[in-house]
C-alpha cells in the first residue's frame, strides 16, 4: 500500500516519494539521536497537536516510545510543534543553557517541523496521519561540520559558497539564504528539508526563475501568495 493510497484526491508521485521517505527517515538513527530517541521526539510532537486540538488521533498511529524525554526536549516539542511564533532567541539561550548542544537543538527542531509538516497534510487531505515507523537499532553518527559558524542566526550555520568551501558548494550550489540553510549544521537534516522542499515548493535551482511552475492549477506568485498568507496567519517572524 502506497502512503496515501486511501486518499480521494490524486497525491502527485514525487510529492508521495518524499514524504514516504521522510516517514522512513524518522525511524533511522540521526546524527544526534538515535532512532528510539527520534520516534520519541516524533511522536511527542504529534501528541502536542492531539492535545492542542490541532489533529485528531489516529486509530493507527504506529510506532510509539515510552522512552522518557529531558524536560528541555519536551519544552522545545510542545513550543515548536504548536506555537512556533513564541521560538525567539530567549528562548533558545534557554534551552543551550539547559544543557542541550546546539546540534541537539536543530536536529530536534527540523524532526518537530517534519512531522508537523505530514500530519497538518494528511489532515489537509482527509487521511488518518499515518502511522510512524519502529525505530531501528545504531548509533547516531555525532559528525559536527567544522564549516559551520556563527552568522547572523541563532544557531550555527555553514556559510555561502565561496566561505563555506567545497561542503557549501555541494549543499547549496552557488547560494542559499538562511531559511534554507537553518538546519545546515546538521546536514542530514538539511538534506531532509530541501528534499521536501523540492516536492512541496519547487526545486531550488529554479528559485530565481519567477516564471516558472512547479504546481499543475498554481502560478509561482500565487504559490507565494499562498506561502505568504500561511506565514503570516502563523505569526512567522521571518
Amino acid at each position: 500500500m502506497s502512503l496515501y493510497e486511501d486518499s480521494a484526491l490524486p497525491v502527485r508521485a514525487d510529492l508521495e516519494a518524499a514524504h514516504q521517505a521522510q516517514f522512513e527517515r524518522f525511524g533511522q538513527p540521526g546524527t544526534w539521536g538515535s532512532g528510539a530517541q527520534r520516534i520519541a521526539v516524533v511522536a511527542a510532537a504529534r501528541q502536542a497537536g492531539i492535545d492542542a486540538g490541532v489533529h485528531e488521533a489516529p486509530e493507527d498511529g504506529g510506532a510509539t516510545s515510552d522512552m522518557e524525554l529531558p524536560k528541555v526536549v519536551r519544552d522545545i516539542i510542545a513550543t515548536v510543534a504548536v506555537s512556533p511564533k513564541d521560538v525567539d532567541l530567549d528562548f533558545y539561550n534557554a534551552a543551550i543553557g539547559s544543557g542541550l548542544s546546539d546540534a541537539e537543538y536543530t536536529e530536534i527542531v527540523g524532526l518537530v517541523s517534519f512531522i508537523t509538516n505530514l500530519d497538518v497534510f494528511a489532515r489537509g487531505i482527509g487521511v488518518p496521519l499515518r502511522p510512524l515507523p519502529e525505530p531501528l537499532p545504531g548509533e547516531p553518527s555525532r559528525v559536527r561540520p567544522p564549516e559551520a559558524v556563527q552568522e547572523q542566526a541563532f544557531v550555527p550555520t555553514i556559510p555561502n559558497p565561496p566561505e563555506g568551501g567545497e561542503v557549501a558548494k555541494a549543499m547549496y550550489g552557488p547560494f542559499k539564504p538562511y531559511i534554507m540553510r537553518a538546519m545546515s549544521l546538521v546536514p542530514e537534516e538539511f538534506n531532509d528539508h530541501i528534499a521536501l522542499e523540492r516536492a512541496q515548493y519547487l526545486p531550488l535551482e529554479k528559485i530565481m526563475e519567477y516564471d516558472f511552475n512547479h504546481h499543475d492549477g498554481l502560478t509561482r506568485p500565487q504559490a507565494e501568495v499562498v506561502a505568504g498568507r500561511v506565514s503570516a496567519l502563523n505569526d512567522c517572524f521571518y
